[in-house]
């Protein structure tokens, strides 16, 4: 396999995953996972998202949230903002990055934020214009990237316009998502290689769900074409609220543990990362899809049993 001798992983569990738990999430108990989060070593987070809170009320301490977290150098906090109202609210409370979402399929765009692309587009050209003049970067998300559950297959052709539209508008960093978990490596790689030659200077990302299991299978593939920048959930917390059957992210302490095993760097602390899902564990609480909790790391070592080890030759010599 060719693959990078390193990836960068933005966690977005706190914004992903709590905007869609049952109970509100104390504000207290979002900024000690943060923390705990870039105490491991993430070297970015997407905190919450600046959106009404009649539609996201979960996260409607968003500003709260922002203003009690510590600050780690080296760790980009971001916000997730649906429109320029959002994205100003985010620039004020200290944002380093702004992340933006659109759909490749107009069916789900409808359903996720009640507008056309074409709609949207003219949003975000608003939400790329307030980051410019705060100098906050953007990353520009496109949501059913691999596939859509209203429409079926999303034809390459129009996920290159809504790629394409959003370069039209100033976009440099762009996300594709597997928003219900549909893809599959062949696809992935795929999509990739159709469009990384037409978009030399995008900065991309994969955000990716693991509805049907195959998420780390598709983060290779797109990491065999070059794709360094990597979404993930701790615990694997997470679901899409308008798109039927999504389930969680990819499991952050998963997904570091496959690529450390593999000798990919991340800088990120693997203990401590599986220290903060148990203690999201128990702030949910429930038990959560991510295995190396439970498993634990492929380096853990058993004792024998006494019937078995007074059979070793070593236990006989």
């Amino acid at each position: 396999m060719k693959l990078p001798a390193r990836v960068t992983i933005c966690e977005v569990g706190t914004r992903d995953g709590f905007q869609i738990e049952p109970d509100f999430i104390p504000t207290e108990q979002k900024v000690e996972v943060v923390d705990l989060l870039a105490d491991a070593g993430l070297p970015r987070i997407e905190v919450t998202s600046f959106v009404h809170p009649k539609v996201v009320p979960q996260l409607r301490d968003a500003e709260a949230v922002m203003a009690r977290i510590a600050r780690r150098p080296g760790t980009r906090y971001a916000a997730l903002v649906p429109n320029d109202k959002g994205a100003v609210r985010a620039v004020d409370a200290g944002v380093d990055a702004i992340h933006t979402v659109v759909s490749a399929s107009e069916s789900h765009n409808l359903a996720n934020v009640n507008m056309t692309i074409a709609e949207s587009m003219e949003k975000l050209r608003a939400v790329m214009q307030v980051a410019e003049r705060a100098k906050v970067s953007v990353g520009c998300g496109v949501s059913t990237s691999f596939g859509c559950p209203f429409e079926g297959d999303v034809p390459l052709g129009q996920l290159e316009s809504v790629v394409r539209r959003l370069t039209d508008i100033g976009a440099h960093a762009i996300g594709l998502a597997d928003t219900t978990g549909m893809a599959n490596p062949r696809q992935v790689a795929r999509v990739f290689e159709h469009l990384m030659p037409k978009f030399p200077a995008i900065e991309w990302t994969l955000h990716t769900h693991d509805t049907r299991a195959m998420a780390i299978p598709n983060i290779l593939a797109a990491m065999e074409y070059g794709v360094t920048n990597f979404d993930a959930s701790i615990g694997g917390l997470g679901g899409c609220p308008f798109a039927p059957g999504a389930s969680g992210n990819v499991c952050s302490e998963d997904l570091v543990h496959c690529l450390s095993a593999m000798g990919i760097e991340t800088e990120i602390d693997l203990d401590r990362l599986i220290a903060v899902s148990r203690r999201v564990q128990a702030i949910v609480g429930r038990t959560l899809p991510g295995q190396i909790v439970k498993a634990g790391k492929s380096t853990r070592r058993y004792p024998l049993p006494d019937t078995v080890a007074s059979r070793l030759p070593a236990a006989r010599a």
